[in-house]
């Protein structure tokens, strides 16, 4: 299906979401609305739960959609009348100023946040609680890191609008932009929008280039054995939790299996009585007699 299909607009034009799309993102919301109070009504200590980093991304995915339901006006749909007019009044765009037109703005900010919900996948997710824990217990490296960046962003950015501001269609026409190219270079990057022209300029480009070889090469593997260190340690875990599970459940189904055999034998043997008439005695050794007279090799 084209794309422009999915558009939807109101009676002024203007691009709104589509209806059917809308449909499907409140059956969502509601779903993980129910979800949510459920887990704050089972939870024994509320305001626990309430703090909790996972349950707070949990709200703000959330809350953007009532906010917008409840404080943003609905649009109206309807066919567009090309000639500006519709059977209302006409619409004035200095109607939105006031009122509503600041509470819409603020309420576009809160859209946005609706990206939030991505975040509920490290819920389920191992390899995203990696990255948060590797981001957490490798601060110091990132931190060194940006600074090691931030530092060749200042000094060859500045060394190449010194050398480079006085020639024509420059891009190096400030410190700002001459940083700006520095993190591409540094970061290996490279957009490619302008770039040093002069001897000296590309120089200090390679300079740059190979320093950033350098800044990236030290602290990254820091942070990379931090993630496989802990990535395979939840692997473990939770392979164990699995192991211990799919044990419980042989076992539980062992002892189901148990008690249904016994049962079953009982039902048999309630049903059907045995060959027997009478208990079986064990089979006579010759020597029951005498034992009872006690003259077994005279010992009595």
């Amino acid at each position: 299906m084209p794309l422009y299909k999915w558009r939807a607009k109101d009676i002024y034009g203007n691009a709104v979401d589509n209806p059917k799309l809308a449909l499907i993102e409140a059956i969502c919301i509601s779903y993980f609305t129910i979800e949510y109070l459920l887990r704050l009504a089972g939870s024994p200590k509320k305001t626990d739960f309430l703090k909790g980093t996972m349950n707070v991304i949990d709200s703000m995915a959330i809350a953007p959609y009532y906010l917008t339901l409840f404080f943003m006006p609905q649009p109206e749909m309807g066919p567009i009348d090309m000639t500006g007019g519709t059977t209302n009044a006409p619409y004035d765009p200095k109607d939105d100023e006031g009122g509503f037109g600041d509470v819409g703005r603020i309420m576009q900010v809160f859209r946005i946040a609706r990206i939030m919900r991505i975040f509920k996948l490290a819920r389920r997710s191992v390899g995203l609680q990696s990255i948060a824990h590797t981001v957490k217990t490798s601060w110091k490296d990132l931190g060194l890191l940006f600074l090691l960046v931030g530092m060749g962003m200042l000094v060859f950015g500045s060394l190449e609008y010194y050398i480079e501001n006085e020639e024509d269609d420059t891009g190096f026409t400030s410190i700002p932009q001459g940083m700006w190219w520095a993190v591409q270079t540094l970061t290996s990057l490279g957009y490619g929008d302008f770039a040093p022209t002069t001897f000296l300029g590309k120089c200090i480009g390679s300079c740059c280039g190979v320093c950033g070889v350098l800044v990236m090469a030290l602290p990254i593997p820091i942070v990379v054995d931090n993630f496989a260190d802990y990535y395979s340690e939840q692997k473990k875990l939770e392979a164990k939790d699995l192991k211990r599970e799919a044990q419980a459940r042989q076992a539980e189904f062992d002892a189901k299996a148990k008690t249904f055999a016994e049962n079953g034998l009982l039902r048999t043997l309630a049903s059907k009585p045995g060959a027997f008439s009478s208990p079986p005695m064990s089979p006579p050794d010759g020597l029951s007699r005498i034992r009872l007279n006690g003259t077994v090799e005279k010992k009595f």
